[in-house]
């Protein structure tokens, strides 16, 4: 019906070009001229690309190719063309999409705990140090069940072998449950392959991520960075990484020992953990920090 009103025969709207026979258009030239007017092969122009592209730092696609075309070669062409060159010559920028790994993602919005550290919680927090002009990263643990700080660690910079240097101090220092779980969200540094492979090799540890953009699912980490902000960050300006690190060492101590928590019954997760028969007082509260200048 449509075709009929349009006046097009229904050969032609269903023709179908046969192989081998030729597309209509103009045909390609085969050269590209000059803004002095010489003419120069198209082989010439893709050397010219190559050439641009294999320099150091250079990630140009099609259309910035052409600007330097233009620019420094004073060619007269068009995206179209150099699109065609670069991609019959494979020379196209090629996406290579982000490794993904498999993630136990959590199931359930809190984590379900029956006993002292039977689930733990990490993530990152920025430390400003003012007289430095520079952010450092802290790495904090913490047990879900009681809120005692397992751990931190302070440092410029902190990648997965941080991470992993942290977590073989808390099980080898503490006397961890038989089954637990460890609960953290998608950082770089949390979801590298090693890591997970780390935990994986331990025995009865399983490793869970949040969703994406919901840190109401590591919410009790993300309390304790809250307070750490709202106590330390906003009260204290360090001139040095090592004076950030002693002040949070004698802030994780009275959080431990002394900071009346409403999660454990208005306790400090020391008494807390007393009240369970699990006596912390011989437990050390400082790991190796980075304090580098």
């Amino acid at each position: 019906m449509v075709l009929e009103v349009c006046k097009i025969p229904r050969s032609t709207y269903y023709h179908q070009p046969k192989r081998g026979e030729s597309k209509r258009g103009k045909p390609i030239c085969g050269f590209t001229y000059k803004t002095n007017g010489s003419r120069v092969a198209d082989e010439m122009v893709v050397k010219d690309i190559e050439y641009i592209l294999g320099e150091e730092f250079v990630d140009y696609g099609y259309l910035k190719t052409t600007h330097w075309l233009r620019q420094e070669k004073d060619y007269i062409i068009n995206p179209k063309k150099v699109y065609r060159l670069m991609r019959e010559n494979d020379l196209l920028n090629k996406f290579k999409p982000r490794k993904k790994t498999k993630r136990n993602w959590v199931k359930d919005l809190l984590p379900v705990t029956k006993e002292a550290f039977d689930y733990l919680e990490f993530d990152i927090k920025y430390i400003y140090v003012a007289g430095m002009n520079r952010n450092a990263m802290l790495l904090t643990v913490i047990d879900v069940k009681t809120r005692w700080v397992l751990g931190h660690y302070l440092g410029w910079k902190i990648k997965k072998k941080e991470v992993l240097n942290l977590f073989d101090q808390i099980f080898e220092q503490y006397p961890l449950p038989k089954s637990i779980y460890i609960r953290c969200d998608n950082g770089s540094q949390f979801v590298a392959e090693q890591v997970q492979k780390y935990f994986e090799k331990k025995e009865g540890v399983t490793q869970e991520f949040c969703k994406p953009a919901t840190p109401e699912q590591n919410a009790h980490i993300e309390s304790y960075h809250s307070i750490l902000e709202r106590t330390v960050c906003q009260k204290y300006e360090f001139r040095t990484l090592s004076e950030a690190a002693n002040t949070l060492n004698r802030f994780v101590k009275f959080y431990n020992f002394v900071r009346i928590h409403s999660g454990v019954g208005y306790k400090s997760p020391y008494k807390y953990l007393k009240s369970l028969n699990i006596d912390m007082t011989h437990y050390s509260l400082t790991n190796p920090l980075d304090c580098r200048k």
